[in-house]
């Protein structure tokens, strides 16, 4: 029994080492729905395309690199947004268990502008409404639906709505492929 006993108390620590070693950590299992954002842990590369006047999509000369990790306490969630052109921002995430949304606060560093939002799941896809936009002054509302392909591969589309999110339009198509 002692053989037995030391056995699985081996097998538990080194579980819980394994995962404290992840360099993007993970999620706390005490709030199952932390788990949510684990689709999105790692080192991400992006293509996008853009609507055009005319309705078709034009892929842009724009890659990114996202890098998300829940950070050292497993209940908050960090992603970083960077382009070859040194745009960055940073969004930081928390779950909030009495809404049950993701209650997101996000800064564009160059601008060095703030804007609260959040998120949620919706019929299995993670949905994060941004209202007045990424700046919280446009005159239009965002919302950024991720559609999981793989464990390395995700959908972004991005709608905009200038009509108070009665109707939405989608305006980017991002395409999301795992580097590591």
């Amino acid at each position: 029994m002692r053989i037995l006993t030391t056995f699985i108390a081996l097998s538990i620590c080194t579980h819980l080492f394994a995962q404290s070693k992840s360099e993007y950590g993970f999620a706390d299992k005490s709030i199952p729905e932390l788990a949510q954002f684990e689709y999105y842990l790692g080192e991400w590369t992006s293509e996008m395309e853009m609507k055009q006047e005319d309705g078709t999509f034009k892929k842009l000369d724009i890659t990114a690199t996202i890098k998300g990790k829940f950070l050292d306490d497993h209940r908050t969630y960090q992603s970083q947004f960077t382009t070859p052109t040194g745009f960055f921002s940073t969004d930081i995430r928390s779950f909030n268990i009495t809404t049950k949304e993701w209650d997101a606060l996000f800064l564009n560093a160059q601008a060095q502008r703030w804007h609260k939002f959040s998120s949620k799941m919706v019929d299995g896809k993670m949905t994060t409404i941004v209202k007045g936009g990424y700046s919280g002054k446009e005159d239009f509302d965002l919302k950024v639906v991720d559609t999981v392909v793989s464990d390395s591969h995700y959908l972004k589309n991005v709608y905009n709505s200038a009509d108070g999110m009665k109707t939405w339009e989608l305006v980017y198509k991002i395409d999301v492929k795992k580097v590591k």
